[in-house]
């Protein structure tokens, strides 16, 4: 299972599976996670994956040029 984290409110960690959110305890998620990182459900805990993460930064970079490209 993969996900993205939303936000972290307190002990909840908010993460987005296949456009639905659920809150996760953190107890289940790795001491790494953070907000807008990509993460997989491994052997119980939420891991952060760090090429899935880049791979997305560069997707919303490239987005933010193309709207305020100059023309």
């Amino acid at each position: 299972m993969k996900g993205i984290v939303d936000r972290i409110e307190g002990k909840i960690y908010v993460i987005e599976i296949d456009g639905v959110t659920t809150d996760v305890h953190r107890s289940k998620v790795a001491r790494d996670v953070r907000p807008g990182h990509a993460v997989e459900f491994v052997k119980g805990l939420w891991i952060a994956d760090a090429s899935a993460t880049k791979l997305r930064e560069q997707k919303i970079a490239k987005l933010m040029d193309d709207v305020w490209a100059k023309e």
